[in-house]
């Protein structure tokens, strides 16, 4: 359990990065739109996590919440671009590669 708060709490975190990293700037033509474009995967990580905290000894439901965190983090690292025009790069890729290690931790 301890690993799967750790889990929530980097992936927590990277989105706070987002949120303060992604605001429109001038020199930034096209701003970006973290919350809309993840909501998907947000979406879809939470059910998965929700499903898993409630029967973790199902190994089908392990599997489909550690394939939407790697979904959520796959298309969070689209975002890459928009944490370094924010001065945020090492930030960004810090929590990238804590929610990654966590993932990769999660034994199904």
């Amino acid at each position: 359990m301890k690993t799967i708060k750790n889990l929530l709490t980097g992936v927590l975190i990277t989105g706070a990065l987002f949120a303060v990293s992604c605001k429109d700037k001038d020199d930034d033509p096209q701003p970006c739109n973290y919350p809309t474009e993840l909501q998907a995967e947000i979406d879809a990580y939470t059910a998965a996590a929700t499903a898993y905290f409630n029967d973790p000894s199902n190994s089908d439901k392990c599997l489909a919440y550690k394939n939407s965190l790697l979904a959520y983090i796959d298309a969070a690292g689209d975002y890459e671009e928009c944490a370094t025009l924010a001065g945020q790069h090492a930030e960004f890729q810090a929590s990238l590669d804590a929610a990654q290690a966590s993932a990769n931790a999660i034994q199904c």
